[in-house]
């Protein structure tokens, strides 16, 4: 039976209520001890459960409702260290002093676990990379119109904790709340062996894949077949509605956290009859509720995707395969026998004006660029097939093309001549997207969303 425990004085108050109604034999034994002594136990028994296998742990951190929640690594040595490592923009301040991208940063100090109504996990020595939430120092503007110098002179800081109330132990999981601002928060034991600095590269790059801007719609999918649109993803401060309801007056703010293997809302969150908190990051890049095993975040259907008038796709035409890889072949050595130019990348947009897609190529002679351009339309046959079609023979370079290098041409005319498989590297931020030809999978082409 794995062991649970859940030590506080008002929790024994409550036990020693219950006796009066309960089997007294059954009770006698929790009060053998004294409230000191059995507080001193506890306290012991956290301490070695910290230490223990290695003493590493992630702790899944909020300072605040507001702000997003950020992953920390935490080593708990037996002579009252710990090194505490992160990834995020604010160690990326303490550094340089700018906020565009996190930063690793791993620093020790000194913790405790002491009674104070219970047992309390207590950071006592100041850790750079960890105190910064507590301090009430003014920390920089963030978003609207102040720049990244900017200072907030609010005297609050991000109103973070670093004393925690130790609730539960429970499967290699600890449950912790802020003892000053009661957010609950989670520690989970990690493996000694683990890399800190490797881990958290791990978790900043599992944040890439989840949300991208380029990627105009997400979606939480519930098991009744109702969507809730999700922007904002990439600030982790999630900007939620239903899909048949009005962003305006319903939409709601929830701050998330995202962690090595998924991403969780801070607190339980009901929607629709259904309470989600934890995701879990799936192979096809899709996140899976792990509460119920059936909400999922997906952006929209690969074809939609693709085939989307405001997006622009790029290929360098170096990542292709089959017959596709053999005509980019051919294109290499025709530009070089007709003019001595050199294939750069094809790309695939949508001209509003003229309400059909254009299929272009970048050629370079030098510093002249050449744009043979090909008017094609698309079909979404199924969520990941579509049917390319050539509307027109092109403009006129695109003409001239096809008559002095027509494997430029021929490139069109392949793609167009079958439906077209779509697979992607997420299905909840596909920014790089496969056509494959149906039926035979060795002709592709990989492309770039811009």
């Amino acid at each position: 039976m794995k062991k649970i425990l859940n030590i506080s004085l008002l929790t024994l108050v409550a036990l020693s209520a219950l006796s009066l109604s309960s089997c007294k034999n059954e009770i006698d034994n929790i009060f053998d001890e004294d409230a000191v002594t059995r507080l001193d136990k506890a306290k012991a028994e956290y301490s070695d459960i910290l230490t223990d296998k290695g003493g590493k742990w992630q702790l899944e951190y909020f300072a605040n409702s507001n702000e997003q929640g950020y992953i920390y690594l935490m080593t708990f040595s037996k002579d009252g260290s710990v090194t505490i490592s992160g990834n995020n923009k604010w160690i990326n301040y303490i550094q340089s002093g700018s906020m565009n991208t996190p930063a690793y940063g791993s620093a020790v100090s000194m913790w405790e676990v002491i009674a104070d109504n219970g047992p309390v996990l207590t950071f006592n020595t100041y850790n750079k990379y960890f105190h910064l939430f507590a301090d009430p120092y003014d920390i920089p503007s963030v978003g609207g119109a102040s720049s990244d110098d900017d200072i907030n002179e609010n005297g609050y800081g991000h109103e973070g904790d670093y004393e925690f109330d130790i609730m539960k132990y429970s499967g290699d999981t600890l449950y912790l709340t802020g003892k000053k601002y009661n957010l609950n928060m989670i520690m989970t034991r990690v493996a000694s062996s683990v890399d800190d600095e490797i881990y958290m590269n791990e978790v900043v790059a599992m944040a890439d894949s989840f949300f991208n801007s380029k990627v105009p719609h997400v979606y939480i999918n519930l098991p009744n077949g109702v969507r809730w649109i999700v922007k904002n993803g990439a600030t982790s401060i999630l900007k939620m509605f239903r899909e048949d309801a009005d962003e305006i007056s319903t939409a709601e703010e929830h701050n998330v956290i995202i962690t090595h293997d998924g991403l969780s809302f801070m607190d339980p969150l009901t929607i629709d009859g259904y309470t989600i908190q934890n995701f879990i990051r799936q192979a096809d890049g899709s996140l899976l509720c792990r509460d119920d095993m059936q909400t999922t975040m997906t952006a929209d259907p690969l074809a939609i995707v693709f085939s989307n008038i405001d997006l622009m796709w790029r290929s360098p035409l170096s990542d292709v395969g089959g017959r596709y890889a053999d005509l980019v072949a051919q294109i290499t050595q025709e530009l070089k026998a007709y003019n001595k130019s050199t294939l750069q990348y094809a790309q695939i947009e949508y001209d509003r004006d003229a309400k059909v897609y254009l299929f272009s190529f970048n050629i370079k002679k030098g510093s002249v660029k050449y744009n043979p351009t090909y008017y094609v339309t698309m079909t979404d046959v199924s969520d990941t097939h579509l049917k390319m079609n050539v509307a027109a023979e092109g403009d006129k370079m695109g003409q001239t093309y096809a008559e002095k290098c027509p494997s430029v041409r021929a490139l069109v005319d392949a793609l167009a001549a079958g439906t077209l498989d779509l697979s992607a590297n997420s299905l909840l931020a596909p920014v790089n997207m496969t056509t494959a030809e149906s039926g035979n999978h060795n002709n592709y082409i990989v492309w770039n969303l811009q």
